[in-house]
């Protein structure tokens, strides 16, 4: 039959549930394929569309009220041990929330809710209908159909790369005359994904510009960057643990007899992650993002808060810019006021203590380790940050914590002031102290007695709804320099360069540098690593497959998990009795959790498809 489709002043609008039969739909009002790809206007709205599938990850909340697909759910930061919501939002349906409790199967509500499968193969049908129909027309010139090209492959294989961190093998279907056969389509080997991958987003990288301005390349577009750190993070993943040779996925196979799952381990993966990513670094484009005070010395706190707000700097690689979410994740964050009319201002996105106690000291040591660390009493002089330029809106330059903070927050290195709300702190939005201690009556209340202030807006006008631009940063250069130094440790432990790239996040963290003496050491210094990417990556989605794909997560997410001691009591008053640990939730994660299901209406309409174990 003749494919029709919704077009909208925005983007082409998708009405199904299937990667098979969501196309074949005949409301009215409808544009012919021909008519789409015979106008200037409507082609550009095709590929805005193709974009428009990108997550937006860690600036949304895992809430279903904020959007029916992944694009506005997702989860990833609450499925790990960062966050959690109160609660009250949690029963209303909040799917991450299902899966820490271990309360989901392939086909339970909660599986549909971060379907995953069917999003992206919307998405890519887009892409291979698009590759297939596109041409010249109008003002739409013959280079702009070659530029576009190179977009929405770009696309297509960041959604696989998504898919296959989610699922492991997928099937890898690479042109539309196979979606149109309808056929029950096997999944794919995981290794061949990742070998197509490697090769696409090579060759891509070999066309697209060096960088955004170049070509009339814009901000959000892809570069040859954005396709060389996909493909980094691609074999990176592929050479660790839940992917090289894992036995527990080892008798996986297709109904045919095909395995999916390598079944030897190979070192030599590690060296591919590891040359790929110095790819990367070879282009000499990319740099930490660094502000400095007057006397010359790095400005911690206005460096990490600025990677995100200054959408031009240059550890940006890759972002997505129609971030819609912002107001969301500033209210869900910030904490409520004093104003009796301000509704927007929630806070009840919660930090476990877990997150809280994975952040190092001013030193740069795990808390058991420094003997300068206290966790009783409190600070009777305020603490200031040195030599910076960030400024409380109290008024007070550099103020970190007042007087009176609980002695547990005191001498914190700086990524944990630009990352954490605690109890006490002024809060930059609305100039009053942070109470979390008897907060917990409320319907919405916080859990734990901390919420993220990294990527908040400290200016957020919570009444008038009025919040910062930044976009969605999906890759940036720290990432990359942890990469390499992980997949070197696996490969090739003790080479100086491990230390080297380890330390250049430190150093512009604002803390001491590792020692020497880690190195040679894989099992310690693997351990720091994952210890230093916690802290640095905190709230960017990718805490969880660092535990998954380390086949941590029997260990890390099935256990009691910890926050302050909230008063169930509204008007009661804060006491010391605030500042302990209680247990607020038991988690659940079973070693089958490491891959998600394909949902169960996909396995019941494709005979080949062989489901994750232990779904």
């Amino acid at each position: 039959m003749k494919k029709i489709f919704y077009i909208s002043s925005i983007l082409v609008l998708l009405a199904a549930s299937s990667c098979e039969d969501y196309l074949d739909q005949t409301p009215q009002g409808l544009l012919t394929q021909e008519v789409v790809f015979d106008n200037p206007k409507t082609i550009k709205q095709w590929i805005a569309n193709c974009y428009s599938y990108i997550p937006v990850n860690h600036l949304t909340i895992g809430y279903p009220y904020f959007g029916n697909s992944p694009v506005g759910q997702s989860g990833w930061n609450g499925m790990s041990d960062e966050l959690d919501y109160t609660g009250n939002f949690a029963g209303a349906g909040y799917w991450a929330d299902a899966i820490q409790k271990g309360n989901w199967t392939a086909s339970s509500p909660t599986s549909d809710q971060c379907n995953y499968w069917a999003h992206f193969y919307r998405a890519i049908r887009q892409v291979h209908l698009f590759l297939k129909s596109v041409h010249a027309t109008g003002e739409f010139k013959q280079e702009d159909v070659d530029k576009a090209k190179l977009e929405v492959r770009f696309l297509r294989a960041y959604y696989y790369a998504y898919l296959i961190q989610v699922y492991g093998p997928v099937p890898l279907i690479l042109d539309e005359v196979s979606f149109s056969g309808k056929g029950d389509f096997p999944r794919t080997p995981y290794d061949e994904i990742v070998d197509w991958l490697d090769q696409e987003l090579k060759e891509l990288a070999g066309q697209l510009p060096l960088s955004v301005n170049d070509k009339d390349w814009y901000y959000g577009q892809p570069t040859k960057g954005a396709a060389l750190a996909v493909r980094a993070r691609v074999l990176l993943q592929a050479a660790r643990p839940l992917f090289n040779g894992n036995p527990d996925l080892s008798g996986i196979m297709n109904p045919d007899g095909t395995s999916l799952f390598n079944r030897t381990y190979s070192a030599e993966k590690w060296k591919r992650a590891a040359d790929a990513t110095k790819e990367l670094f070879d282009l000499g484009v990319y740099e930490l993002h660094k502000e400095y005070n007057a006397n010359g010395t790095i400005d911690p706190y206005m460096s990490l808060i600025n990677t995100f707000f200054n959408s031009k700097n240059k550890e940006i690689i890759f972002a997505r810019t129609d971030n819609t979410q912002n107001f969301e994740w500033d209210s869900f964050c910030t904490p409520p006021t004093s104003d009796p009319a301000d509704w927007n201002a929630l806070g009840f996105l919660s930090v476990t203590q877990e997150a809280v106690d994975a952040f190092y000291t001013k030193n740069g040591l795990d808390i058991k380790d420094d003997p300068e660390y206290k966790e009783t009493g409190f600070s009777s002089v305020p603490l200031y940050a040195t030599n910076t330029k960030w400024e409380d809106v109290s008024g007070q330059v550099g103020l970190l914590a007042p007087a009176g903070t609980f002695n547990m927050y005191i001498n914190r290195e700086p990524r944990f002031y630009v990352d954490i709300m605690f109890n006490g702190q002024v809060c930059p939005q609305s100039r009053e102290i942070v109470d979390f201690a008897s907060w917990g009556g409320a319907w919405y209340h916080n859990q734990t007695g901390y919420s993220p202030r990294k990527m908040v807006d400290p200016t957020f006008n919570s009444i008038n709804k009025e919040t910062l631009y930044r976009p969605v940063v999906l890759f940036r250069l720290a990432e990359f320099y942890l990469n390499y130094a992980e997949a070197l440790n696996e490969y090739e432990p003790g080479n100086a360069d491990i230390l080297k790239y380890i330390n250049m996040v430190r150093e512009r963290a604002g803390i001491p540098g590792l020692s020497a003496s880690l190195l040679g050491d894989k099992e310690k210094m693997r351990a720091a690593i994952l210890h230093e990417r916690q802290i640095e990556f905190f709230c960017e989605s990718l805490r969880y497959f660092d535990i998954t794909q380390w086949k941590l997560g029997e260990n890390v997410l099935n256990k009691d998990f910890h926050g302050m001691n909230i008063s169930t009591v509204v008007s009661a008053p804060a006491t010391s009795n605030f500042y302990r640990r209680v247990v607020y939730e038991k988690r659940v994660f079973k070693k089958t959790f490491s891959l998600f299901p394909i949902p169960f209406d996909e396995i019941n309409k494709n005979k080949n498809l062989t489901q994750n174990p232990g779904w």
